[in-house]
């Protein structure tokens, strides 16, 4: 595989630590990291893993990712070089999958445009956004994407509108199969000094709400039909149980948090004792929204 990214001229490095992608900052390394510039260069990339039969995953920010502590096994195509966003007519907006979204929303902030502003103060990448369908209270991305290029092992480069993507709650139809490299978004017009307040409420709200200033991959459990999992584990009196480094946050029940101490391990556990608690005590199954690698 490394012989074929040189061919191609594709940046890669081998038994890169994961830890320093993600925000969680725990895991171990890629067996091979390949950092595509150019659409071209991801379907080159898939295509090879695909002849070599590798494993295939795809890293954006890494704001929704907890890696095992012995890393990954094959290849992870990460998509920090596919950054890049530009502003066309009638509110669209072309992004790179790579695309960090904060910056995106207040990038659409000053030029009027409202739509995203509910997602300022997600840490991921438009990609990852998009992949996992990411929300944050009222805000939700689908309604806004117009169009999608992604690369399948088998077909490479397809362009997917609006309706032709599946988006659920938490998940989608991207994943390993459909690798999003650009996105199409079309936003509504708006006074920019109006958007700018309501990010900020948003901001303000999130801050009061959620730990800041700490190790997180956010919110780890999906809520059960007709429940908060935060509020569920707030009236189990979960708050700051911990196993290992890693804890329950005490500002918000649904988050584990650590302060650079914390292995993948203490973070699995951690899941794993909470989903056994809660069902022994109220027979709720809690579905994971954080994604994990093993």
């Amino acid at each position: 595989m490394a012989r074929e990214l040189d061919d191609g001229g594709i940046a890669y490095t081998c038994e890169q630590p994961l830890s320093h992608f993600t925000t969680m900052g725990v895991g171990g390394p890629a067996e091979i990291l390949v950092q595509p510039s150019t659409v071209d260069e991801m379907v080159l990339a898939i295509e090879r893993a695909r002849d070599l039969g590798l494993p295939v995953k795809v890293l954006g920010a890494g704001s929704n990712l907890l890696i095992h502590d012995a890393g990954v096994r094959g290849v992870v195509l990460h998509t920090m070089r596919l950054k890049s966003f530009v502003f066309g007519e009638d509110g669209r907006i072309e992004a790179g999958a790579g695309a960090h979204f904060p910056t995106l929303v207040k990038a659409a902030a000053r030029r009027g445009l409202r739509g995203i502003e509910g997602g300022v103060g997600i840490p991921g990448s438009i990609g990852g956004v998009l992949t996992m369908n990411a929300g944050a209270y009222a805000f939700s991305i689908s309604p806004m994407v117009e169009q999608v290029i992604v690369v399948s092992p088998n077909q490479g480069r397809i362009t997917l509108d609006r309706g032709q993507i599946e988006f659920r709650y938490r998940s989608s139809s991207f994943g390993e199969n459909l690798v999003i490299t650009h996105v199409r978004l079309r936003l509504a017009s708006d006074e920019p000094e109006a958007i700018k307040r309501d990010m900020d409420e948003h901001m303000r709200y999130r801050k009061q709400t959620q730990p800041v200033g700490v190790k997180s991959a956010g919110c780890i459990f999906k809520n059960p039909d007709g429940e908060s999992a935060g509020r569920l584990l707030d009236r189990l009196g979960l708050k700051g149980f911990s196993v290992g480094s890693a804890r329950i946050s005490g500002v918000h029940a649904n988050f584990i948090v650590h302060d650079g101490k914390a292995r993948a391990s203490d973070v699995a556990a951690l899941i794993e004792a909470v989903q056994e608690l809660v069902l022994k005590k109220t027979s709720i199954t809690l579905e994971q929204e954080v994604m994990v690698w093993h």
